[in-house]
């Protein structure tokens, strides 16, 4: 657990509102990065983020120190979340957009046909991604592309790290599937 975010909380606990809107700024990017993954709607991102620092300052006082900062904050970003895609219960997701790939560091060491051909993959598993349900979604983008250890994911989402794994293995297993049947639809 990072000590100074922790002394943050702490702080803004006591009623020391600079120390949590330092806090706000050290995780609004990761809040919003996540929040985007689990959303469709830029609008449901957004309430959501304000949301979740708002429920976060009004639970400052649930804040027991167990897990990691922002680990606490990512079970209120998951919870928000959760909340609005119940209530849309949404069955089709648009195909998200895709930022353009990174030039290559040495030049002439992907083709523009590579390049391409990636992008198309990065599209695919995104809108991959999106389609899951929820409760593999959440998982699988905080394990994976969040970083977060399985212990995390288990706290963020209220589980226990074995159901934590499981989803993640199932929906990294649900995508791995569908990428080999759109890449070889004959086999």
């Amino acid at each position: 657990m990072d000590d100074d975010e922790a002394r943050l909380l702490t702080r803004a606990r006591d009623g020391e509102v600079e120390a949590f809107a330092e806090f706000v700024r050290r995780f609004e990017r990761r809040v919003r990065a996540v929040l985007g993954r689990l959303l469709d709607d830029e609008r449901d991102v957004d309430e959501a983020a304000q949301d979740t620092f708002v429920q976060a300052w009004r639970n400052l006082d649930r804040f027991r120190g167990d897990a990691a900062p922002f680990t606490w904050l990512y079970r209120i970003a998951v919870n928000e979340a959760l909340q609005r895609v119940r209530r849309k219960r949404l069955d089709t997701r648009p195909l998200p957009d895709v930022e353009e790939a990174p030039a290559s560091p040495m030049p002439g060491a992907r083709g523009p046909d590579d390049q391409a051909e990636e992008q198309e993959e990065l599209a695919f598993l995104a809108a991959r991604i999106r389609a899951l349900d929820f409760d593999l979604r959440a998982p699988l983008v905080l394990r994976d592309v969040e970083g977060l250890s399985n212990q995390e994911v288990a706290d963020a989402l209220g589980l226990t790290v074995p159901a934590a794994k499981s989803r993640i293995h199932r929906a990294r297993m649900q995508l791995r599937e569908e990428f080999q049947q759109w890449r070889d639809p004959s086999a």
